[in-house]
């Protein structure tokens, strides 16, 4: 794996170099797992959480498919399908007020969040000193759905947003990626950007 990534890096500064390994007409399949899971993190912030209880935090980092076809030697079209999922699970003391004393219950509280963003995406691929090596600059718009459900006790009390997490409509996404082909058809992939996983790694199957 260092020497792909050593092989991607001294590509960049192969500008005169023009070996491929993708041509058009060809359509890639690429699943993939993202890190971190800022959704996730977030719910540590601006999910009101009490500080000094135990807390169990699961979730799905910015995952996904992407589908591509290259429209030419050099561009390829397609779209990318983010998949983001963040839950905390914890118990805690509530307090009220009745009848002219405090009363104490025990709850269980179960807070899941989901994120969904549709893109469609563009790739420019560049030249590279290995002809089995694919790199490429990736921009990406989209749609971006969020859905939040709270629990007490099982019980579902409230699906409306968070009113501190920053959301809008629409998504983007700017990226460098390259993929390794290790034969014709397979190929390991990775990228690092904004607007989705910060890294992520995965496979190309090329039909």
């Amino acid at each position: 794996m260092k020497s792909i990534l050593f092989i991607a890096f001294l590509s960049l500064f192969s500008l005169g170099v023009q070996a491929q390994s993708l041509f058009r007409g060809n359509f890639m399949v690429s699943p993939y797992l993202g890190y971190p899971n800022l959704l996730r993190l977030g719910m540590e912030i601006n999910e009101g959480i009490p500080s000094g209880i135990n807390v169990n935090y699961n979730g799905l980092a910015p995952s996904g498919l992407r589908l591509m076809y290259m429209v030419g030697d050099d561009f390829s079209i397609g779209m990318d399908f983010i998949y983001t999922q963040a839950s905390a699970a914890y118990s805690k003391v509530d307090t009220s007020f009745f009848n002219n004393q405090w009363n104490y219950e025990t709850n269980n509280y179960y807070i899941n969040k989901k994120r969904f963003r549709p893109q469609f995406r563009c790739n420019f691929h560049l030249g590279a000193l290995d002809p089995n090596l694919d790199q490429y600059i990736g921009l990406a718009v989209g749609g971006n759905m969020r859905w939040r459900n709270v629990y007490v006790n099982d019980s579902l009390v409230s699906s409306a947003p968070n009113a501190l997490d920053f959301v809008i409509p629409v998504s983007f996404r700017i990226c460098y990626g390259f993929q390794y082909f290790i034969n014709y058809n397979l190929a390991l992939s990775g990228e690092l950007g904004i607007g989705g996983p910060i890294v992520q790694g995965g496979l190309t199957y090329r039909f």
